[in-house]
């Protein structure tokens, strides 16, 4: 069983195997553009240390179901759309999964996170995730401070706020890694690594690609990857796989 601290996490990293998994998928969605999406203060983006393709400048708009013993347990949606923000492209990312009213009576979920990050090399600028399990509530935050060229974490619990900061650079946010990630060329063979910060915990996600195949989705037939995915505290010591 994962610890609490750990389902957040482990939710988004369900979320990021799903979207990976699905480049067709994906790309049938996109011409549903999300039409809203909030609006955050206005910050200077990181300077971008390289430029990459805007293989999503389009936006995309996707939607799953999470299954329980094969049986439906719940939905998600994930939005994507590019914005200028102080001159820079960015993406702007909204998502939402709840568990449905049969899993509610044992595991009620509710979760939605927003994040804007830079379209050039998915840079994070801000992220937030408010995630209600049952009656306990928690909201985790990651925002870059361009004075510092620091993201700064944070973890709302109550009344309670803890903070922690990490060098920007190299470092991603949850959905900032997922898109990065999406990005990368899928051959066979090929290890994918990307830093996470959730704001308040600290991963090395490895994803060794192992190969191209169909599937079968409803009833359509769709082409995928095949991912060996790692997860890796990188503020404990011991390096065990946490998958």
């Amino acid at each position: 069983m994962l610890l609490p601290r750990q389902r957040v996490f482990m939710s988004l990293v369900v979320m990021l195997s799903v979207c990976v998994s699905q480049p067709t998928f994906a790309e049938t969605k996109r011409q549903r553009r999300s039409t809203t999406a909030p609006k955050k203060p206005s910050a200077k983006a990181p300077t971008p240390a390289s430029t990459t393709p805007l293989i999503l400048a389009q936006g995309e708009r996707l939607a799953y179901t999470a299954t329980l013993n094969e049986l439906p347990a719940g939905e998600g949606e994930l939005s994507l759309r590019t914005e200028r923000n102080d001159g820079h492209e960015v993406y702007r990312f909204t998502a939402q999964a709840r568990s449905n009213e049969l899993v509610d009576y044992l595991y009620r979920r509710r979760d939605t996170a927003e994040a804007t990050f830079t379209a050039a090399n998915y840079m994070p600028m801000f992220f937030r995730l408010r995630s209600k399990e049952n009656e306990r509530q928690r909201e985790y935050g990651v925002q870059y401070d361009p004075q510092t060229q620091t993201l700064i974490g944070q973890v709302k619990r109550r009344d309670r706020v803890k903070e922690r900061t990490l060098p920007a650079g190299t470092v991603h946010d949850p959905a900032s890694a997922l898109y990065w990630l999406r990005s990368q060329s899928f051959l066979p063979g090929a290890t994918l690594e990307a830093e996470v910060f959730t704001g308040r915990d600290h991963y090395r996600v490895r994803a060794r690609v192992i190969g191209k195949e169909r599937i079968t989705l409803g009833t359509a037939q769709r082409h995928a990857i095949r991912l060996q995915p790692e997860v890796f505290s990188l503020d404990k010591a011991s390096q065990d796989n946490l998958l």
